[in-house]
């Protein structure tokens, strides 16, 4: 079974395939605001890579925010298109601030803007008290964090791990769309 991971929800893309429950190509760089362009030539690539054909895809796997409103719409835009094409495909979706953390337990967050973080505690993949935090109240958590630290210290640097060897290790929680019609971004305000 081949599946398709992808992450265009903050200032990372992360591209990833799975063959047989073996993560085979892992692509995650930071692009800022080119995921509509460099989206599409990399799961080609990853793809050619492999021989594998797009309707050989069984499944696609997405972060759904919270994170970038142009990002998630990217994201979000290529799956339903991918599954217009493929209408065998199985989609599942995975929170943003799980994705950073995966079977570990942390405190996840992503840069909102203002002063502010898209926040949750993580715990094994399980997300709770998602929610728009301000950076002074990031900087008060007594617990790992992960993310984007250089938003509390100017000397810290991001902290995301692989994010597609973390969505990999939570596949239990990988939430399945029942109608691609239904694929909605998780927003915070």
């Amino acid at each position: 079974m081949n599946t398709l991971i992808i992450d265009t929800s903050h200032t990372l893309l992360a591209v990833g395939l799975v063959i047989d429950e073996v993560l085979v190509y892992n692509y995650q760089e930071q692009v800022n605001k080119s995921h509509s362009e460099q989206l599409l030539p990399i799961v080609d690539a990853a793809l050619k890579a492999h021989g594998i054909n797009p309707l050989e895809i069984s499944n696609v796997v997405l972060t759904v925010g919270p994170g970038s409103y142009t990002g998630l719409r990217i994201g979000m835009t290529f799956v339903k298109t991918f599954a217009i094409a493929n209408p065998n495909l199985n989609v599942y979706t995975v929170n943003t601030l799980a994705s950073l953390v995966g079977n570990k337990s942390g405190f996840a967050f992503i840069d909102a803007r203002s002063k502010r973080t898209f926040g949750a505690y993580v715990d094994n993949g399980v997300v709770r008290d998602q929610r728009v935090y301000m950076i002074d109240e990031v900087t008060q958590i007594n617990a790992e964090l992960y993310g984007d630290l250089d938003l509390i210290e100017n000397d810290k640097e991001k902290r995301y791990g692989s994010i597609l060897e973390n969505i990999v290790s939570i596949k239990q929680l990988w939430k399945p769309v029942a109608s691609i019609d239904t694929l909605v971004p998780d927003y915070l305000k």
